[in-house]
């Protein structure tokens, strides 16, 4: 199994590769984009290695941290400080380099695990601290207003944005259905103060609405759909946005009580997905304010 990582790093053909693929391939198919000289690079394939095996990455590692050069044993500590506390004691191995610079990189990063509280398995990522700020046994509560849901958005960076019109509109929550990484600069720390959570599958998601009293409102352009001004909104809405290039999955649809479009007056034919999500937020609460 290969990439053709000859140009930006190619996310569709990793996400294939995640799903059919042997561990052992995955990770050696995508070791060379973790460790290029390219930070561009690097950081998107990032967005992937949460789902990837910590144990075979540690593994495929190890042999870079004894024969890599000075700039791919640099950037295997930033892997490593991402894989967290199975990648200890390949850090620790790292803090004894002849590098001054890799010692002070793997240090910080055997620092920065220390600090975590330990793994229980929850997927809210609002437990993950941001920007040096203590951590919290859960994220403040919020008042009962509406959600916001994320389908497979391919970009971190609006799912980051998403995440601070959320919390600025008084969402009671986000939930990232069908990734489990996002872009946490562009929240401005807001993901402190908001849940945010992972999902699997649109049925995970279906399902935990129905449980919490949503009724789901589907931003999707369409001959159904009405503009964000016109419409009479549900009392608790789930505002559900899709993927940027294909919008929003058939059980999306069919199961909204509502669904919203942002009628174009210019001659591009769409908005981006996080600014046309934080309208329809705003507009949810001009709604309530008029009643």
């Amino acid at each position: 199994m290969a990439l053709n990582t000859n140009h930006g790093f190619p996310r569709g053909e990793a996400r294939i590769a995640l799903q059919l693929g042997s561990a052992d391939e995955v990770v050696a198919a995508l070791l060379p984009a973790l460790l290029s000289p390219n930070k561009r690079m690097r950081r998107r394939s990032m967005t992937l290695l949460p789902r990837l095996d910590p144990e075979e990455v540690c593994r495929q590692l190890d042999p870079v941290l004894e024969t890599g050069a000075r700039k791919s044993r640099r950037a295997a500590c930033v892997a490593l400080a991402a894989i967290g506390s199975p990648a200890v004691s390949l850090l620790e191995r790292l803090a004894g380099d002849a590098d001054e610079a890799i010692r002070n990189r793997a240090r910080r990063a055997l620092d920065a695990i220390a600090a975590r509280p330990p793994e229980n398995g929850n997927r809210n990522l609002s437990y993950v601290r941001p920007f040096g700020l203590p951590y919290r046994d859960s994220p403040p509560p919020r008042p009962q207003s509406f959600a916001v849901a994320a389908f497979n958005f391919s970009y971190g960076v609006n799912l980051g944005t998403l995440v601070r019109s959320a919390e600025a509109a008084g969402a009671e929550a986000v939930w990232i259905i069908g990734r489990d990484f996002y872009y946490r600069p562009s929240t401005k720390g807001s993901d402190w103060w908001l849940p945010v959570e992972t999902m699997d599958s649109p049925a995970e998601c279906l399902v935990r609405a129905e449980q919490e009293g949503f009724a789901i409102v589907a931003l999707q352009q369409g001959a159904d759909a009405q503009p964000v001004w016109e419409a009479e909104w549900p009392e608790r809405p789930l505002i559900v946005a899709g993927n940027e290039g294909d919008g929003l999955p058939q059980p999306f649809i069919e199961a909204a009580a509502l669904q919203l479009e942002l009628p174009i007056f210019g001659n591009i034919d769409s908005l981006n997905v996080a600014v046309a999500t934080s309208v329809a937020m705003f507009a949810f609460r001009g709604w309530q304010a008029r009643q």
